[in-house]
């Protein structure tokens, strides 16, 4: 079935949802990176792979290789990876990963945002996330997971976020996972096919042929929580651009990084009001 465009942008701006954990981590510096992730780094960049502190005078470290080709990764860009400890974001968007690329992950403890949007990533590959006790971000939109993969992901106790758009996973399954995991927010999306049930449902309900269906009010207030949404994760998209062009350690990376963490409340209350507006036509 196919989806709604609109729902379909949010998806391709999944890369610009906050990353909660990680802005988090101003309270701490972080350990002092070992002689084994020095070294890593160095040869990531070789490599073409930027990990990047968060912030000026930060350890911690980020790394963006988002693949919008679909190609395959040197399989030493994993190998490398899983020895940068002071790892917290990490976007694959789009990389042909295998199940032994991801595999070099499980160590990273640390991390606490991951993208694995449109890449291969299988219910038996989360098995190697198990042991990311911090990650608070996970995106597994355009994935293979299926409800037989959920289980897997039920360690992951600090888990606040999990992205499953054009997956197999159901509501069922989405549910049994947020009974171990009561503070996880799951995102699903709605297909056409789902809204149009929901219609059909209400129209069975009229008390007469010239009763308005119940559900068009709320399908306007999602549209338009939607709407603003979208607007919002376009704007910090541009704005982590235009940091990524500057230099860290100079003024203008800390003006361009403050105008990305300035936005990221306005997107945490757009998206609260969006799954709130969906909450109404929910309801009988």
């Amino acid at each position: 079935m196919k989806k709604i465009p609109l729902f379909s942008l949010v998806v391709l701006l999944a890369a610009a949802m906050p990353t909660y954990a990680a802005d988090a981590t101003a309270e701490s510096a972080g350990p002092p990176p070992s002689e084994a992730e020095k070294k890593a780094v160095a040869e990531l960049s070789k490599l073409g792979i930027q990990a990047r502190q968060i912030a000026t005078g930060i350890n911690w470290r980020c790394v963006n290789v988002r693949e919008t080709s679909g190609a395959k990764l040197d399989p030493n860009v994993f190998t490398l990876l899983k020895d940068v400890a002071n790892l917290q974001e990490l976007d694959l968007a789009g990389v042909q990963l295998t199940d032994a690329d991801l595999a070099q992950l499980a160590g990273l403890t640390n991390l606490r945002v991951l993208h694995l949007e449109k890449t291969p990533t299988t219910d038996a590959m989360l098995t190697h996330l198990k042991g990311l006790k911090n990650l608070t971000y996970l995106n597994l939109y355009g994935t293979q997971v299926t409800d037989a993969g959920l289980p897997l992901l039920k360690e992951l106790s600090n888990l606040k976020s999990l992205y499953v758009f054009e997956t197999k996973v159901t509501d069922a399954g989405m549910n049994a996972l947020k009974e171990a995991l009561p503070n996880l927010r799951v995102i699903k999306g709605w297909t056409a096919e789902d809204i149009a049930k929901r219609t059909a449902k209400a129209e069975e309900k009229k008390p007469a042929p010239a009763a308005p269906a119940p559900d068009k009010a709320v399908e306007a207030e999602i549209a338009e929580a939607q709407k603003k949404l979208d607007g919002l994760n376009a704007e910090i998209a541009k704005r982590r651009e235009a940091r990524s062009k500057t230099a860290q350690g100079t003024p203008e990376y800390d003006a361009a990084n403050k105008l990305v963490q300035d936005i990221k409340p306005d997107i945490e209350k757009a998206t609260a009001a969006l799954e709130a507006s969906k909450a109404k036509a929910k309801k009988p």
